[in-house]
């Protein structure tokens, strides 16, 4: 087992001082006394016998100046003790009584120290714990240092109260006598109604380790510091004499781990309560809620007057879950999306995923007003009581809740007002009202969202636009509306054009448009029923290469792995959702679709001389077609939006969901769309079907499978099946094997933490033959689940050791 690392440091100089010890001649050595290791020894004054054998062996030459030099570096250690054993000064006041030193307002200069109380302790242990001294022996401390004291007395955390007085007779001497009341102790503990969280991990907490100890890994520089000081002193050789260990003059700064209650080995070691059982109990239960999410937790116990402590906590149960600005109805279905029942335990993170199954399968509701489920407003504290018999008894105290920050608010704009912004956090809109859950819910306001689109392609240069969507709800969920729409305006830049073709140059540099409208019906199960206009660059490619990763390369390195077309026409489509993980759909297209060439000069950040990336040509003209598609995906969340703007037949209409479990997931797309070109006697068919299987080992590492299969006849060139490049045959260029009418594509690939092995294998059907198949491998290290770098080989004739390499942020399988 590996040390901590300030324990290896002190480690080390042992080593080096013990090498160091037993180079030195031994036959005049000392002795050390028996008890020098136990803890009342270091601030005890060495005893006569020993002093008396150092002042015989020392010279009377060496007397003074070692006198000297100790008294001065004494009195520079005492300046340089610490004053405390805790830092925080906040429960001292409530420990520590003030001190008078004055009567009648005459000054007193107390001659003698008296501990009064003490039950557990004895008056030596706490003496020479703070440093105070022997009993009988005159106080001779200044009034500062005699404060300096009581505070140290008062930091122990041994005990709840600390009151000094002084005790002045006129003959005999004036006392200083300090009534301590010690913290309760536990000699047994029971812990009693715990079903989610585990005893030893709450004994754990209420009994941690003391300050210092080494098993608790809680060693601090002071403690490093005075070990290693004590050690050097004790080894200290000087003349072929071992002296004395050296009584450091500053006391220790935590009490002995066996005077405290303490958890060891799964065992409680009987002891004094460090800070007192209600602070434990409170800090405890605190732990609890802020840590665990418990925020409906109590906890309540007993203390016998032998020390036996029976604690029964109480894990929090709703007693009802209320939704306030709705209908009844509809408040029914908001508590079935939250999945919260009463009588069950409360836990924040369960109410969390309650508030994202409802945001997603009724979004035409939305939250408002709740203060969220934060802890810092719901303070609580642990109150203790105690009885005529000795025995002990504790409560949870609820505090007074503080106001929501949410209620100090400035109001919204009035476009604020009339849209919503989508804006809600975590937690917002939920209240807890003692164990009363608010679910504070209202109809949501039309909705619009928008978003960036920065276009760049080898055919269009970079073209920022914008896409937006306008969603109007209905609050009774019969009927809910969509507006979409995006733009994006290819830019002049870069002296991009089409050779010796000005006419082609303006007629690519057309500002690309998008527009549609569909309704969502409930009641019937249709996700989506509208239609499209659009003359717009698009492109099939989108199931090889992200959007935002094809224009990143585009930009950086001329090399987007994509060929565009320019379409223009309607589709018309209907969807249906029957479940949440399954949905079938048709849609109608009746598209021009036209050949576009790439610009030159390439307008990239690296490459520049390079030639432009070339653009596959399509087959130009009218078609039209009937496409119906099948989908399934085991994650799909409940109400979560179907369909793009950019629909094709070779992606999903499902958002994919990134969320890592341990159990399987299953995504499966199936398409078939049927077609003809207007103008010319030839009908088209095309089938795909993409699978993807992904099963987790652990929580650290899943092996994902995927499967694309392809084919048609008679295909325009644009639907035609290609293979080669990301994600379609790593390792190999993009579209090396094109022109098939068929392809079969399968990978697999293994992740353990962040790094990944994988392996692609696929052909392609042209003419009357399949290829022979080809084999691409590679690795790839994580950052999340879609950020990576992925390397990859070619294993055919034109393989070569320098791998090809991409910084890629999207999954598109």
């Amino acid at each position: 087992m590996l040390l901590a690392p300030r324990m290896n440091r002190i480690l080390l100089c042992l080593c080096f001082v013990s090498l160091v010890a037993s180079a030195q001649p031994a036959e005049d050595g000392g002795t050390l006394p028996p008890d020098a290791g136990a803890l009342s020894a270091p601030s005890a004054p060495p005893t006569p016998s020993v002093a008396a054998a150092r002042e015989d062996d020392e010279g009377p030459d060496d007397d003074d100046d070692d006198d000297a030099d100790r008294e001065d570096g004494d009195a520079a250690s005492r300046e340089e003790c610490p004053d405390a054993f805790d830092d925080d000064d906040a429960t001292t006041p409530s420990v520590l009584a003030p001190l008078q030193l004055d009567v009648d307002g005459k000054g007193q200069v107390p001659t003698g120290l008296e501990l009064v109380g003490l039950q557990r302790l004895t008056d030596a242990q706490v003496r020479t714990l703070v440093g105070a001294p022997a009993a009988g022996a005159p106080l001779s401390q200044s009034p500062a240092e005699l404060q300096a004291l009581l505070r140290r007395l008062a930091r122990t955390g041994l005990f709840a109260r600390v009151e000094p007085r002084l005790h002045v007779s006129e003959q005999g001497p004036t006392l200083l006598a300090v009534t301590l009341v010690e913290h309760p102790t536990v000699t047994s503990v029971q812990v009693q109604g715990l079903q989610d969280l585990r005893p030893r991990e709450w004994l754990e907490s209420l009994f941690p380790g003391p300050p210092g100890s080494y098993d608790k890994g809680l060693w601090n520089d002071e403690d490093i510091g005075r070990e290693v000081e004590e050690f050097f002193e004790s080894m200290n050789t000087k003349e072929r004499r071992a002296t004395a260990p050296a009584v450091h003059p500053c006391p220790p700064l935590h009490p002995p781990r066996e005077w405290l209650a303490r958890m060891e080995g799964g065992q409680l070691r009987p002891g004094i309560v460090l800070g007192g059982l209600d602070a434990a109990l409170e800090r405890t239960l605190k732990d609890v809620r802020d840590d665990d999410g418990y925020l409906l937790a109590t906890v309540s116990a007993t203390l016998s007057q032998d020390g036996a402590l029976v604690v029964t906590v109480d894990e929090g149960r709703l007693e009802s879950v209320d939704v306030p600005g709705v209908e009844p109805e509809m408040a029914e279905r908001v508590r079935e999306a939250l999945g919260l029942s009463p009588g069950e335990v409360f836990l924040r993170s369960d109410a969390r995923r309650g508030l994202e199954r409802l945001r997603s399968q009724l979004p035409f509701l939305r939250t408002v007003d709740g203060e969220g489920l934060g802890e810092e407003r719901r303070r609580v504290r642990v109150v203790e009581e105690r009885e005529a018999s000795g025995a002990r008894s504790y409560r949870t105290e609820e505090q007074e809740r503080r106001a929501s920050r949410r209620e100090d608010k400035e109001s919204r704009s009035e476009w604020r007002e009339m849209f919503s912004w989508d804006d809600e956090d975590r937690e917002g809109g939920l209240t807890l009202e003692g164990r009363r859950l608010v679910v504070h819910m209202r109809p949501r306001l039309p909705s619009l969202s928008m978003e960036l689109l920065p276009v760049h392609t080898q055919v269009t240069g970079f073209a920022p636009g914008l896409s937006a969507e306008l969603h109007f709800w209905d609050p009774k969920d019969r009927l809910h509306a969509t507006l979409e729409g995006a733009f994006f305006v290819p830019l002049r830049l870069g002296g991009q054009r089409l050779p010796d073709d000005p006419e082609g140059t303006r007629r690519q540099r057309r500002v690309s448009l998008l527009g549609g409208a569909k309704l969502q019906v409930p009641v019937l199960g249709l996700a989506e029923v509208g239609a499209q206009v659009h003359d717009f660059t698009d492109t099939f490619d989108r199931w090889r290469l992200s959007d935002i990763d094809s224009y990143i390369y585009s930009f950086l390195l001329n090399r987007p792995d994509r060929d565009y077309f320019r379409r223009k026409g309607f589709t018309a489509f209907a969807t249906w959702r029957w479940s949440r993980s399954w949905l079938a759909g048709a849609e109608f297209r009746g598209d021009t679709y036209e050949s576009l060439q790439p610009f030159t000069p390439p307008l990239s950040l690296f490459r520049r001389d390079s030639p432009p990336f070339p653009n596959a040509p399509v087959t130009e003209g009218r078609l039209r077609s009937v496409l119906l598609r099948a989908e399934y995906d085991s994650k799909a969340k409940p109400g979560s939006p179907v369909g793009s703007l950019f629909r094709t037949p070779e992606t999903s209409l499902f958002p994919r969901q990134g969320d890592r479990t341990l159990e399987a997931a299953l995504r499966a797309l199936v398409t078939l769309e049927v077609g003809q070109q207007v103008g010319v006697d030839t009908n088209f068919w095309k089938l795909v079907g993409d699978a993807v299987v992904v099963l987790p080992v652990n929580w650290h590492s899943r092996l994902s499978v995927r499967l694309r299969v392809a084919g048609g006849e008679d295909l325009p060139l644009q639907k035609q099946e290609a293979l080669g490049g990301w994600s379609a045959l790593r390792g190999f260029g993009f579209k090396d094997f094109r022109g098939g009418d068929a392809s079969v594509l399968g990978s697999a690939e293994y992740r353990w933490q962040a790094f990944g092995l994988f392996a692609d294998l696929g052909s392609v059907h042209t003419g009357s033959e399949w290829m022979d198949p080809r084999l691409g491998v590679g690795a790839n290290f994580h950052f999340t689940d879609g950020v990576r770098v992925d390397v990859a080989w070619r294993t055919d004739e034109k393989a070569r050791a320098t791998p090809e390499a991409r910084l890629l942020f999207v999954r598109t399988f």
